[in-house]
């Protein structure tokens, strides 16, 4: 049977990348929601009401792997998407499955089959949505979360058995993203009950993996307890972190440039916070992770973030230029009237190879006439996952 779900399909018989991306934010029985009518059902719903971010990340992470995914090792295979948007809609032309979790249930067994062929072939796995901790495991809310008003959790997935029966697929490499709070459930921990939710799929025989589990990768969106953020109107701070990091920032310079999970790891847990800083919230990943190869960009995105040992040169005319041999020249002009409270500026500079004049730069600092301060120049070493460069100026 036909996989509704599936956006891209490569039939050739080689080892591949299967994506599957779950992105809930329409919820009909949570606070807001159509189907949210009663007070009984509001109370029922905790406080949790409809999300703008997941469809829109998951949409931004079906572009990029459809766009830019490369891994010659294991090129893109497949892409299944689910999307629960307050009107039924589609991707780039193609109906796509709302959600539910008969739905993702579905997604899932088909995702399944077509890598269950081969060990060398590689998983991906990302939620975007509702989700809360019982315990110390993850649940996962589905579009149908709380329909049933004598189970809530019966439109929910428990992710950590999920998580273990997938480990007895073949597939050796597999990365599971997890974009969704991990608040805890009270009344679960309270009255004892085992993690709620559907596990999807059943732990399997692992003697065609030779007795072994697949190497999993595990990234959180936030760590135990606390709360995922995104914009009602935009892609998640979990999301933009993780494409920043997927186009350059978790590649690692001793694996030629390939994103590993290692890597990843220290990219997400370096551009996350900042972003959660510039919103005023807090957040931090969590991650249980194996080592692996992810994928190998055509150009290593890196940020530079240039500051000064003389914060109050951003009280000045003054332009930033970043310059690498005759290949790269870009440069800012910072007015204090126009950004004022600036503490830094970010170039984004591409690093096309291993030798070591493809990631130094040299930053110049050119004060307008009338500065109390000299012009000023540094040099930057620009690996990933970013670049500081912090000018040390001098008064006239």
């Amino acid at each position: 049977m036909a996989d509704p779900a599936l956006i891209f399909n490569d039939p050739a018989n080689r080892a591949g990348t299967h994506v599957l991306l779950i992105g809930v934010g329409d919820y009909p029985w949570l606070e807001a929601g159509a189907k949210c009518t009663t007070p009984a059902r509001q109370a029922a719903a905790m406080g949790m009401g409809q999300l703008g971010a997941p469809p829109l990340s998951m949409r931004a992470m079906a572009d990029w792997f459809l766009d830019q995914f490369a891994n010659p090792d294991k090129p893109l295979a497949s892409v299944a998407l689910l999307l629960s948007e307050p009107v039924a809609t589609d991707y780039r032309g193609s109906a796509v499955p709302r959600g539910s979790i008969a739905d993702v249930k579905k997604a899932v067994g088909a995702w399944i089959t077509r890598a269950n062929t081969r060990r060398d072939n590689a998983l991906i796995f990302a939620f975007c949505g509702h989700g809360m901790s019982a315990g110390q495991n993850s649940v996962l809310l589905c579009r149908d979360v709380a329909r049933n008003d004598q189970n809530f959790y019966e439109g929910a997935i428990d992710f950590e058995n999920f998580r273990i029966a997938l480990s007895t697929r073949m597939p050796d490499t597999q990365l599971l993203l997890i974009d969704a709070c991990r608040t805890r459930d009270l009344e679960a921990v309270v009255y004892g009950q085992k993690t709620p939710g559907d596990a999807l799929i059943g732990a399997v025989s692992t003697m065609p993996r030779d007795n072994t589990q697949a190497m999993q990768c595990v990234q959180y969106a936030t760590s135990p307890d606390t709360v995922a953020w995104g914009p009602d109107n935009g892609t998640s701070l979990f999301t933009r972190a993780l494409l920043d990091s997927l186009a350059g920032g978790g590649a690692d310079r001793t694996q030629q440039w390939w994103v590993t999970t290692t890597e990843l790891q220290a990219a997400l847990a370096t551009y996350l916070p900042r972003l959660a800083r510039q919103w005023d919230v807090q957040q931090v990943p969590g991650n249980q992770s194996l080592p692996f190869r992810i994928c190998k960009p055509e150009k290593i995105v890196v940020p530079l973030y240039v500051r000064s040992t003389e914060p109050s040169i951003w009280d000045e005319t003054v332009t930033i230029r970043a310059t690498r041999g005759t290949d790269f020249s870009e440069e800012i002009a910072h007015d204090p009237l126009a950004v004022p409270g600036r503490s830094e500026c970010e170039f984004r500079l591409h690093n096309p190879s291993l030798k070591p004049r493809d990631v130094t730069y040299d930053v110049f600092a050119r004060f307008g006439p009338g500065s109390v301060f000299l012009d000023a120049e540094d040099v930057a070493h620009a690996y990933p996952p970013e670049a500081v460069c912090e000018l040390s100026v001098s008064r006239r």
